[in-house]
């Protein structure tokens, strides 16, 4: 490979960036011209390529036969994937996640900066971004085994996970895997067939999410050697891909096996967030919520999950205050010119101010009267559902920083339980998740804070000093819960 061109006899594929996605109308050979790169390339010792099969079947469960043949042939799973006999795909990733722990774990020995970082291990770096992927269950590690479990903590088993979350959960695991084993001085190629099979637009915009961020970790000089093409038929993935800088766009024609990949124009950066859930957006009849993060977007998407439809929103998430104030104006001016009855909403966080924003438009804007969502946390009605109240918290607090009197937070935690708005508008990021360890609640921050606002009744809306809807601001709330 030179510069991003790939030649490999009548197949030519030019203008390569670190993802490239596929396009191409059904026959026109998509998967046929992946399944022939795996082939040839696989030959060719100074390689390292990865495909993965549009077919992925099975469950995700351990197979003793599975894994013999994975550790008797080495090129078992290619030789299997390229002819789509793939019975077996889910069982094979799930033993690839043992591989992707030991990886870990050999990471942790011999990186120091891992090593000594106490809010590092394989569990943050490894298991809670796959959990971001999924909606209803989490993956955990007891012991030496893997289980799911509902947000409840209810044990599931492989066999009655969701189709898409355990779609989902093996892709990611492939993805890991073949990121943790990039190899030095090598081109290291991953084909991804149809991705989006069986995943609902909002899996299909997080495993986005999920790729981007892979490439995202890595330093310049492994990403340079990193090559990810991807074949989809799937506007969503499209466009939650599109957001990257890191991507480029290309068109498999009938009969032809050369590709020239493009840059992604800003016009369709631009555009992509609106285009890129038409199930929520046509059917559903969410109204847009422009947010300020991921961290909100995951907010709101399980605000509306627990609200059980009575939330009807799609977030849309900006990379920054400016870009924010630009898809306001962008939106405005496009449902405008599209719906009869045109609304939009957006939120911001706080950054220390409280005074209220002007609309734009058919958009109405609205600043949280705190922080940042983070910030929501502290409320009566979050710490009710990780079982605590103020005092209680307090004292749990107190016996957390007892226990822990080297930790790099301790200061803000001593601030916290002395304060008296419960650092409303300070900055708490860093300590969020510690939040809910003192509560003892195995629950992310983002689930406990939607969860907390999906359940929330409009009809009778709390408004003490302390709780969520003051937070939020009672304006917002009142809007986006009465959608």
């Amino acid at each position: 490979m030179d510069n991003g061109d790939l030649k490999l006899g009548q197949i030519e594929i030019t203008g390569l960036k670190s993802i490239n996605i596929l396009l191409g109308r059904n026959g026109a050979g998509k998967s046929r011209l992946l399944r022939a790169v795996d082939e040839e390339l696989s030959r060719n010792k100074d390689i390292n390529v990865r495909y993965i099969s549009p077919e992925r079947a099975g469950v995700f469960k351990r197979d003793g036969n599975v894994m013999t043949n994975m550790e008797n042939d080495p090129n078992w799973i290619g030789d299997v994937r390229r002819k789509n006999q793939a019975e077996n795909f889910k069982a094979a990733s799930a033993n690839l996640l043992r591989e992707v722990e030991t990886a870990y774990l050999r990471q942790l020995q011999d990186d120091p900066d891992v090593r000594f970082n106490n809010e590092r291990n394989f569990r943050t770096d490894r298991l809670d971004s796959i959990n971001r992927l999924l909606s209803n269950i989490r993956i955990s590690q007891e012991g030496s085994n893997f289980l799911f479990k509902t947000l409840d903590g209810q044990e599931i088993q492989p066999e009655q996970i969701s189709s898409g979350e355990s779609e989902s959960i093996s892709l990611a695991v492939e993805m890991m895997y073949f990121f943790d084993n990039l190899k030095e001085n090598q081109d290291n190629i991953l084909l991804l067939d149809e991705p989006d099979v069986h995943l609902h637009p909002d899996l299909q915009a997080r495993l986005a999410t999920f790729l981007m961020n892979l490439i995202q970790g890595l330093d310049e000089l492994k990403r340079k050697s990193v090559k990810v093409i991807l074949a989809t038929h799937s506007t969503p993935l499209i466009c939650a891909l599109s957001r990257s800088e890191f991507v480029a766009l290309g068109t498999k024609n009938f009969g032809i096996d050369s590709v020239s990949f493009v840059e992604v124009s800003k016009q369709l950066k631009k555009v992509a967030p609106f285009f890129g859930h038409p199930l929520s957006l046509s059917l559903s009849g969410d109204t847009m919520l422009i947010l300020e993060g991921d961290d909100d977007e995951r907010v709101w998407q399980q605000a509306a999950r627990t609200s059980q439809g009575r939330i009807k929103v799609f977030p849309v998430v900006a990379s920054s205050v400016d870009q924010q104030t630009e898809l306001e104006q962008f939106t405005a001016d496009l449902i405008e010119s599209l719906y009869d009855e045109p609304k939009a909403f957006s939120l911001r966080d706080g950054d220390g101010k409280t005074e209220a924003l002007s609309n734009i438009g058919a958009v109405e804007r609205y600043r949280l009267q705190c922080y940042a969502a983070e910030n929501l946390l502290l409320t009566d009605q979050c710490l009710g559902l990780m079982g605590k109240t103020w005092e209680e918290f307090k004292g749990a607090a107190k016996i957390w920083i007892e226990k822990n009197e080297q930790h790099k937070d301790i200061e803000i935690i001593k601030e916290l339980i002395e304060s008296a708005d419960r650092l409303r508008h300070e900055k708490i990021k860093s300590i969020r998740q510690i939040i809910c360890a003192i509560c003892e609640s195995n629950k992310p921050w983002e689930v406990v804070v939607g969860q907390a606002i999906g359940s929330l009744d409009v009809e009778s809306l709390p408004n003490g000093d302390f709780d969520l809807p003051t937070f939020i601001g009672l304006d917002a709330t009142t809007s986006l819960l009465s959608r």
